[in-house]
């Protein structure tokens, strides 16, 4: 059982390290020279509306976990509040991360 989860864990980190690794930060967006700031901020208030209302369209329980998660709060404190184990809420996040990317990637028009 160890064995299983460790390499769980560890399939985990190196896709993690993969994914964060073709990712630029705000702060490396925001040091590009050139550029419009003003169209930058523009269509980074426009993704987070869009985000905002895909989280609205989520389930009740899926929208209390992934506002907590955004919030900072780890899994054990997310179960605690949902009633949920920890494993289980992992999991919830790492799925409703995907269906919201998935509905990002597809526009506002879509939903689950």
């Amino acid at each position: 059982m160890y064995r299983v989860a460790h390499n769980v864990a560890t399939r985990h980190v190196i896709r993690e390290k993969r994914i964060k690794s073709r990712l630029a930060s705000v702060e490396d967006i925001d040091a590009l020279p050139g550029g419009d700031q003003n169209e930058l901020a523009a269509s980074r208030s426009q993704a987070l509306e869009l985000l905002s209302s895909l989280v609205q369209r989520l389930k009740p329980l899926d929208r209390q976990i992934i506002v907590s998660y955004l919030e900072g709060l780890d899994a054990r404190a997310i179960g605690e509040i949902t009633g949920l184990s920890p494993e289980n809420v992992a999991m919830k996040v790492h799925r409703i991360k995907n269906i919201l990317r998935r509905w990002f990637g597809e526009g506002d028009d879509h939903a689950d």
